[in-house]
C-alpha cells in the first residue's frame, strides 16, 4: 500500500472539512480470494468509518487508493459510498442520510432542463420508461453495495482466464454502517479492486481534434495503438491507424458486455461506465450495483434488458464518434482512396458481442455504419460546432428506434425467444410512443 498517498491526501482533506463524527460499522467483510494484509484491511476500515478522512479527490461517492502488493491481481482500490467531494466548494462530506439528489435531471447544452428516463422491464415482461429513484449524496444503500460485491464475486468465481485479464473490478469486500440510514434503508460501501494504477474511461479514447495537417489525438489512443496494434518499426499512427484502434476498442467493449450477459443484465453500458486496461488491452466494466441475475428472470425479460444494454452501448459509440474531432478526418477517405468499411466501429462492437461469424449482425452493422458516415459527411462536418449536438441527438434516436426492431433478428440466434417478431414490434412501438408522450409533456 502506498502510505504516502494516504498521508498526503488525508492532511489536505483535514484542512478542508473535518468529519462530523466517527461512523461505527455494523458489518465488515473481506473476501478470502485475495490475501490482504491486516494492515491493509485496517486502513480500509479506518477510511470507511472516517477514523481517517477519505482521500476524496473528484466529484462522486467513491475514494481511490493505490495498493502495491504482488500477491494480489489489482493495483488500486475503489471504496464506493463512503462520502462526497463537492468540486464547486472544494469540500468533503460524509454519506447523506437526508434528501438525495435527482440523478435523472440533466441540462442540455442550450441550458434546457431534461429528464433522463431509464428503461425497465415491467411484470408483463415489456420495456417501459420510468424515473430513477433519488440517491443519497455520497452514499449508497447497503443492499446495492452488497449486490455489487456479489455480482463481481460471481463473475470472478466463474472466470476461467488469467486474473489480470478479468474484465471487471475485483470483489474485495463490503461494509454496512451502524447508524446511517436513507429512507429506512441502511447505508453501506463496496470495496473493489481496480486492475490498473491509472485507468481511463473508454469514452475519453474517442476525443480528438482534426486539423489541416492531420489528427491531433489524445495520448490514450496513441498509447493503446503503440502497445497493442502497431506493426514493428512504426511508431507514429496515422488517422486510419487510430480508427483501427477505435474499432478494436469497440470490439473489446462488446466482448465484455457479452460476457456480462452470460450472467447478468441491466447495466448502464455507456462508454464512461467502461474503463480501458491498457496493460492487457481489454475493456473493464464497473457499476454493477443494480444488475439482474439472468437465472431469476424470464427469457423475454432477459431479452429486453440485454437489448437495453446493447442499445446504450450502440448509441454511445455513434454519438461519441459524431461529436468528437475524429469525425472531421473522414474527408481523407475520398482524398486518399481508402475504403471506409474497413474501419466500421459498429462491426467491431457487434463482433465482440455476437461473434464474428454472425452474418446477420455483420450486415446490420454495415448498414448502420453507412448511414453514420453519410450523415457525418453531409450533416455534421458542414455544421458549426454549436449546432452539431442536436443533429447528432436526433440521428442517434432514430438509429436507436430502428435498431430496437432490427436487433430481434440477431438476438434470436443467441437465445430462444418466447415472442414473435410481430409481437416484439408492437411492444417496441408502444415503448417509442411512451417516450414521445413523455417528451411532449416536458414542453
Amino acid at each position: 500500500m502506498d502510505n504516502r498517498l494516504h498521508a498526503n491526501a488525508g492532511e489536505k482533506n483535514k484542512t478542508i472539512n473535518q468529519p462530523d463524527q466517527y461512523l461505527p460499522l455494523n458489518l465488515v467483510y473481506f473476501s478470502d480470494k485475495f490475501k490482504l494484509e491486516n494492515g491493509q484491511k485496517n486502513i480500509f476500515k479506518d477510511i470507511i468509518s472516517w477514523k481517517q478522512n477519505p482521500p476524496l479527490v473528484k466529484t462522486g461517492r467513491s475514494t481511490y487508493l493505490l495498493i502495491k502488493d504482488e500477491k494480489i491481481p489489482f493495483k488500486s482500490i475503489k471504496i464506493k459510498g463512503c462520502g462526497f467531494f463537492d468540486i464547486q466548494n472544494n469540500s468533503i462530506s460524509q454519506p447523506s442520510t437526508e434528501e438525495g439528489y435527482d440523478a435523472h435531471i440533466q441540462y442540455a447544452p442550450d441550458g434546457i432542463k431534461e429528464i433522463h428516463y431509464q428503461i425497465e422491464v415491467n411484470n408483463h415482461d415489456e420495456p417501459i420508461y420510468s424515473v430513477p429513484k433519488k440517491r443519497p449524496y455520497g452514499g449508497q444503500t447497503f443492499n446495492r453495495a452488497k449486490l455489487e460485491f456479489d455480482a463481481t464475486n460471481h463473475l470472478f468465481s466463474n472466470w476461467d482466464g488469467k486474473s489480470e485479464d478479468f474484465p471487471f473490478y475485483f470483489p474485495v469486500g463490503y461494509a454496512r454502517y451502524e447508524n446511517l440510514f436513507y429512507k429506512d434503508e441502511p447505508l453501506g460501501v463496496t470495496v473493489l479492486g481496480i486492475p490498473s494504477e491509472k485507468e481511463t474511461a473508454l469514452g475519453a479514447y474517442f476525443i480528438g481534434q482534426f486539423e489541416d495537417e492531420g489528427l491531433r489525438i489524445n495520448p490514450h489512443l496513441v498509447a493503446y495503438w503503440q502497445k497493442h496494434i502497431a506493426p514493428a518499426g512504426k511508431e507514429t499512427p496515422d488517422y486510419f491507424d487510430l480508427l483501427t484502434t477505435l474499432k478494436k476498442l469497440s470490439f473489446e467493449f462488446g466482448k465484455t458486455l457479452s460476457y456480462l450477459h452470460k450472467h447478468f443484465v441491466d447495466h448502464d453500458s455507456h462508454l464512461f461506465n467502461a474503463m480501458v486496461n491498457n496493460n492487457v488491452g481489454n475493456v473493464v466494466f464497473f457499476d454493477l450495483d443494480h444488475v439482474l441475475d439472468i437465472k431469476n428472470i424470464s427469457t423475454q425479460k432477459y431479452f429486453y434488458y440485454a437489448l437495453k444494454d446493447l442499445e446504450i452501448g450502440l448509441v454511445a459509440i455513434l454519438s461519441n464518434f459524431l461529436l468528437s474531432g475524429i469525425v472531421d478526418g473522414l474527408v481523407l477517405f475520398a482524398k486518399l482512396g481508402q475504403t471506409i468499411d474497413d474501419y466500421n466501429l459498429i462491426e467491431g462492437f457487434f463482433a465482440g458481442y455476437f461473434g464474428e461469424e454472425n452474418e446477420v449482425a455483420k450486415q446490420d452493422a454495415k448498414n448502420i455504419w453507412n448511414r453514420l458516415i453519410d450523415f457525418a459527411l453531409n450533416k455534421i462536418i458542414p455544421t458549426s460546432r454549436k449546432d452539431q449536438f442536436n443533429l447528432a441527438y436526433d440521428f442517434c434516436e432514430k438509429e436507436r428506434q430502428k435498431s430496437y426492431i432490427d436487433s430481434y433478428r440477431y438476438f434470436k440466434k443467441r437465445m430462444n425467444l418466447d415472442i414473435t417478431p410481430e409481437k416484439h414490434a408492437i411492444i417496441i412501438t408502444n415503448l417509442i410512443t411512451q417516450r414521445l408522450t413523455l417528451n411532449q409533456n416536458l414542453v
